[in-house]
This record gives structure tokens, sequence and C-alpha cells, in this order.
């Protein structure tokens, strides 16, 4: 064989088994280049839309932090490294821990700086990694402490957390932000995870190429998508008197000894959440280490049995189908009544012979209410509940809304068709409440309530759409409606309590708790629902609490925090007095 062709094959040979390392490197090692990803990933997280009140006041935005990530082939004392990094990256309830603190206190914090000191060690000792995440969300003063160690093999990327300036002002309506099960940061609870898809923003990418090992090539072109932050919100709350409720919602939970209270406060020709707060709360930013059953926004996920604030459904729908008027007199009032095998009676045990409707809502007449369920019949009065929104969500823009309990028509009975008259055998939601009442304040107009009025996105505000309304009853039914509520403050069990000048339209509401098919005789849902003024309403709002103590009657505890909380818009709006 000749020298050439001796060459010839060993080119070739050269040749073929370069051909098979490139086939190699470009097809069958794409699961080994997969796995390097996940290890070494370039998304660059984005920051995310702020959550703003109505005048552009940060409700929820973003704080400076950081990733720490580690490169063990570069580390050259793991163990070293270890020790000085533990006491930086330990939970932030540890970390808050000073030493003059109690022993037990001191101690804890040791063992979560032993914890991570071994977590930290298992991660950067292995060689076989080329990028190790540490940590996320480290603050910008960890950040520079570590820097100053200066150690070699660790990184920093940009790795913004939450902040809530306001603490835990309107912490069920805001949601919180943890992560998924892929480490990404994602909104839960209230418009925080209504509103994820758009806050989240668009992540970046760098496009830096690796060879087979995982390893960088330094010498390749290095090109960066940037991220793309989220929209922000633009609410309808407006934080001064998110603040003025909060305030006395705390207070009166404590003075009444209730279980929880919730508040909402709409504005009733827009639908617009002026404020909404629950008490006891939580703050977001420290969410984990709160109860989970703290997270939940009562005003959208409690049902309950609204007791007598249910009468103005019942009563307008009569008014409005020109069954009853305001002087019509009740012929079955003059003592308890026998419906389909059950006994209905007052709630004190009083009976008021020929009253009037205006009487009956100012009594809170539960006999007074059959005598109109029966005016209105199944049909009429089944009409009137779903029209006014039970039964269905109302299409408010928060997670986790309930649309409430309302049976199926076939299933109802003649007892049924009675008491649900004066709210019980049904279960509704706060807003759905609300909503309803703010339909009589409203004209007659019901509208669906909203939380965010406009995104912003890029600097570009665009604005939503305002909701026109339905109307579920006429003008006439909810003026007529509006002069019996405020016969009712003013006449009914509350008077004591109401600003003196204001004409305020309003409700109370003691509901028993259901419980295994009866109900307890010493739980109560108590509430108050109304609105003001009474002639051009500024806002409808409702007062509940669950389980009172020091009383049980939404007359001696939603009503009194109702009209504390009334006289503060007053004073806010600027409204006079009447006389």
């Amino acid at each position: 064989m000749s020298r050439l062709k001796v060459l010839l094959i060993i080119f070739i040979l050269i040749a073929v088994t370069i051909l098979a390392r490139l086939f190699y490197w470009q097809f069958l090692s794409d699961v080994e280049k997969r796995t390097i990803s996940d290890i070494n990933p370039d998304e660059i997280p984005a920051p995310r839309g702020e959550i703003l009140s109505r005048d552009s006041y940060p409700l929820a935005t973003n704080q400076e932090a950081y990733l720490i990530y580690a490169t063990p082939k570069v580390i050259k004392d793991p163990a070293g490294a270890a020790k000085k990094l533990a006491p930086l990256l330990i939970p932030e309830k540890f970390s808050t821990i000073s030493a003059s603190a109690n022993p037990d206190l001191i101690s804890q914090k040791e063992q979560a700086v032993e914890a991570q000191q071994k977590n930290i060690m298992s991660k950067i000792s292995n060689n076989d990694l080329y990028w190790v995440l540490l940590k996320r969300k480290i603050t910008a003063q960890a950040k520079s402490q570590i820097e100053s160690f200066d150690i070699a093999g660790l990184g920093f990327e940009r790795d913004d957390k939450r902040y809530y300036p306001e603490a835990s002002m309107a912490a069920q309506l805001l949601g919180f932000v943890g992560s998924d099960k892929f480490g990404n940061d994602t909104g839960y609870f209230g418009l925080e995870g209504y509103y994820n898809s758009i806050l989240r923003g668009k992540a970046g990418h760098g496009a830096n190429t690796l060879d087979p090992k995982g390893y960088p090539i330094l010498t390749s072109k290095f090109k960066t998508t940037p991220p793309q932050k989220g929209s922000s919100l633009i609410t309808t709350i407006d934080r001064p008197i998110q603040f003025i409720v909060e305030d006395a919602l705390e207070k009166a939970v404590e003075k009444y000894g209730a279980k929880d209270g919730t508040v909402v406060i709409l504005d009733p020709k827009t639908g617009h959440v002026v404020a909404m707060a629950t008490y006891p709360s939580y703050n977001p930013a420290t969410f984990s280490e709160y109860e989970p059953g703290l997270y939940k926004n009562p005003a959208v996920a409690d049902t309950y049995e609204p007791g007598s604030t249910f009468k103005v459904v019942t009563m307008s729908s009569a008014l409005d189908l020109n069954l009853v008027t305001p002087t019509t007199k009740c012929t079955t009032c003059s003592g308890p009544r026998e419906i389909g095998g059950y006994e209905i009676s007052t709630w004190n045990k009083k009976y008021y012979p020929n009253s009037t409707m205006t009487d009956v809502i100012a009594h809170s007449d539960n006999v007074g209410m059959t005598f109109v369920s029966e005016k209105l019949g199944l049909d009429r009065l089944y009409s009137a509940i779903t029209k006014f929104g039970f039964g269905k969500l109302t299409g408010i823009d928060l997670e986790e809304e309930s649309p409430g309990v309302v049976r199926n028509k076939p299933d109802w009975h003649q007892i049924d068709i009675a008491t649900a008259s004066f709210g019980q055998g049904l279960a509704v939601t706060p807003i759905q409440i609300v909503q309803a009442v703010g339909a009589i304040a409203n004209g007659g107009k019901l509208i669906s309530p909203k939380i965010v009025s406009a995104t912003v996105t890029n600097g570009k505000v665009e604005n939503y759409p305002q909701d026109q309304g339905t109307q579920v009853i006429s003008q006439k039914a909810a003026t007529q409606m509006t002069e019996m509520m405020v016969g009712a403050v003013d006449n009914g069990e509350a008077k004591a309590f109401k600003p003196k000048g204001y004409r305020i339209a309003g409700k109370t509401g003691t509901a028993q708790v259901p419980l295994a098919g009866h109900y307890d005789p010493n739980k109560t849902i108590a509430s108050f629902v109304g609105f003001a003024p009474a002639q051009n309403p500024k806002f409808v709002m409702l007062v509940r609490f669950t389980e009172p103590t020091s009383s049980q009657f939404g007359s001696e505890t939603a009503a009194p925090t109702f009209f504390t909380i009334a006289r503060e818009l007053f004073n806010y709006y600027g409204i006079p007095a009447d006389h």
C-alpha cells in the first residue's frame, strides 16, 4: 500500500471520528444539555407590576433583593464559605433575633444557623455542579456583607421581593406573592392571585453558549433578552377610608368579643369598592408566619344566612310589582303564625296588628315578612332573589369568590318561601348583600362591584369600561324602599347611635348560625347594611361580625360600628348635616 493511501485512510478515520463526535454533541447529548440547563437557568426574573390605590400610592410594590448562587468548582474552602454564609441566609424570623433575646430564642437562631450551614455545605461541596442556587430574595444589605467576604465562586442576580408599604392594610384584598412548584414568583389570593398573569410580566433570557460539560464558552457571543415588567393596577381603594375602616373594625371586634369582622364600602353609582377590610388580618410580606385560614377574604368567600338585612330585597321586589305599598297593612301580624308545620314568630315576641309595611321594616317583623312573601309567591320571590344577584358570582375581580347557596326552585316548600323572605334558608356573601343594597341606593340599578379601574403597561394607562348595570326594580320602588329604610334607622333599635342631622337608610340583621340541621341559640352573625346620604348616596356599607359575645344583636354591635365609620366618612367627604 502506498504512503499516500495510508495518509488518506488516516484522514478519513479522523474525519469520521470528528463527525461522529459532532453528531453526538448535536443530537445524542440533548438530554444531558437539558439537565445542564435545569441547573444553570438563564431566565432573568421580570419586575412585578405594582398595585396602587386610587391616588396612585403603592399598596404593593417591589423591594430590591437578590438571588445568590455558587459555582462549587471554583470555591476553594467550602467549609469556611458555608460558615460565613449561614448566619446571613437563615430565615428572616430567625435573623431578627438579637443577642439580648431570651435564651430559647437564641437557641432557635443557633439551630437555624447550624442547619443552614449544613445545607450550604451539601450544595457547594459537590464539584459535579457548575451552578447551584443558595437562596432567593436576600436583602441588599446581606448581599453587601457577603461581597465583603471576597469568596470566589459566588454570584448574584437581581431578584426583587414583594413589599407592602402599609404592612397588613387590605391584606385579604391584596393577597400575597409566593413561589410555585418551579420556584417562580406567583400571586395567591386577592388581587395578586386574580391578576397574576398581567402582574408577573415576562421573564428575560440570557443566551450563553455552553460546552458539552455545561461550562460557558467565554469567547462565544452573549445575547440577552431583557425582562418586561408586569402591568401595574390602579385600584378604586381610597387609602384614608381604608385606614378609617380598619382602625374602627379592629376596635369593634375586640370591644364586642367577635370571632371576626368584615366591612365593605362601595360607591353605589359606579360599583367601585372604596374600602374592604377584615379583622383579624395578616402581613402579606410574611404570610408564611400566619395561619392559612387568614388568607381568604371573607367579604367574597364567606357564606352566611343574611337574616333581616335580606328583608329589603323581599320588600323592594313586592313594591316593584305593586303587590304592596309602604302603607299597606299587614292582616296577619297579630301573633305568631304556623306555616308548613312550623311556627313563625317575631324576634322579640312582640306583635303589631295592622302594622304597615313601613312598620314591618322598622320593627324587623318576621311575621310581617311572611305576609309579603305570600303576596309574592314562589315564582316571583325566586325571580327577585336571582335578579338581585344571589346564587351567582357578582363578577368582582378577586380570587375565591363564592356564589352563595340558593336551592333550585323545585326543592322549595311552603316554609322555605316564608323563611327566605326574612333571610333564612339561603346563604349569601357580604359582597352580594352590598351589591343588592347598592341597587336600591342607585335607583334600582344593579352594578357589578369592581376593584381595579385601570392598568398601566409601559407607562400607558388603559381604563377599564364602566359597568352600565341592570335595572332590577323601578326608580319608584327604590325610592319607596329607601324611605322605609330611613324610617327603620330613625325608629328602630339602633336609633340611639345614629349621627344627628343625617338621613341614613339602613337595616339591621341578626342571623343564627346553622349547626347540624338546627340553629345554635347562642351564636349569631350580626350585621348592618345601609347607605347615606339617603337622598343622594355617596356610599353603601356593610358591617358584619361573626359570633359577637357582648351582644347577639346587630343593632347593638354592627349598627354602632356602621355609624362610627359613617361619621368619619361624612367628615372626609365634606357632607353637611341636613339640619
